[in-house]
């Protein structure tokens, strides 16, 4: 009877292992796709190129549809998800139900029943952490990420250089996500020379979790922005790493397609970086951009 029930206790212990096991962290790759699956984690990520709407009308992602769709779909999740973890706690009593039923020697059957309660209770403890970061963390991407200060100011002028710049009218502080053309300059960073020498770079002043960039052309009636470009990061401001794929390829983002149109890339992972470099790569007529920098200091 004994050697019945401790193979029970050990079957039922894999299938816990097993359920823990297969739980995959969420998905950090933006995609619109679904998940197949009852019990996989949404994706609850917008459009990896998703245009953000006027600054009168600012929703982080496509619409205000898809974030209730996406957050029915996080509370589905979740409550699959403690239902589970109830579950666990049960088997874990039906454990020891069991093994109060186990004939043969006190010593073997208390030893299976403590080996079985401490591995559950180690079980139990890691689902319900799971549970609630990852629970968190969706909230969090619903939400979206934050923009950093570039568009409001709060990165100060001095914060933002570039390789070169047209004139002072041109400098890199004029470009500033939804700046427009003011008694300051013009609307936009614009290069002194068109080449493949060119980057915006900013300081964001202290290390942040950098989840994605958000670029414009330069504003209203000039036809000038970028069309494509990469993004370099660096801690020190003097050893810069690349933003690669995941076969470690540098990765060439696309830009814009007319002058006004904010265009964002959440990248497939947070950089944790406090300077972040926009290298430009093409361009329509002349190198000009418009930036924000998405994410949370850390």
């Amino acid at each position: 009877m004994a050697h019945i029930d401790l193979k029970i206790v050990l079957m039922i212990l894999v299938c816990l292992c097993s359920v823990l096991g297969d739980a995959q962290p969420l998905e950090s790759e933006v995609t619109t796709s679904a998940e197949d699956g009852d019990h996989r984690a949404p994706n609850v990520r917008c459009s990896c190129n998703c245009a953000l709407p006027a600054p009168a009308d600012r929703q982080t992602c496509d619409s205000v549809g898809r974030m209730q769709s996406d957050l029915d779909a996080l509370l589905t999740w979740k409550g699959t998800s403690t239902n589970l973890l109830h579950h666990l706690k049960n088997t874990l009593q039906v454990v020891s139900k069991r093994l109060d039923d186990v004939s043969g020697p006190v010593s073997s059957s208390e030893g299976i029943k403590t080996l079985a309660f401490n591995l559950t209770t180690v079980l139990s403890h890691k689902l319900d952490q799971q549970l609630q970061e990852a629970t968190e963390r969706m909230i969090w991407e619903i939400k979206g990420p934050n923009p950093l200060g570039v568009e409001s100011g709060a990165i100060p002028d001095a914060q933002m250089t570039a390789s070169s710049e047209y004139n002072d009218q041109h400098g890199p502080r004029r470009g500033r996500l939804y700046t427009a053309v003011d008694g300051g300059g013009i609307g936009g960073w614009c290069a002194k020379t068109n080449d493949g020498n060119q980057w915006l770079q900013i300081d964001l002043g202290k290390l942040a979790e950098v989840w994605g960039v958000v670029t414009q052309g330069r504003f209203r009636d000039y036809v000038e922005w970028v069309t494509t470009y990469k993004l370099h990061f660096s801690t020190d401001g003097d050893t810069w790493r690349p933003y690669t794929d995941r076969a470690g390829r540098e990765k060439v983002l696309q830009g814009n397609s007319d002058t006004d149109t904010p265009l964002r890339h959440l990248l497939v992972e947070p950089v944790t970086a406090r300077y972040v470099r926009f290298v430009v790569v093409t361009w329509k007529t002349h190198i000009c951009m418009r930036v924000e920098v998405l994410g949370r200091f850390v």
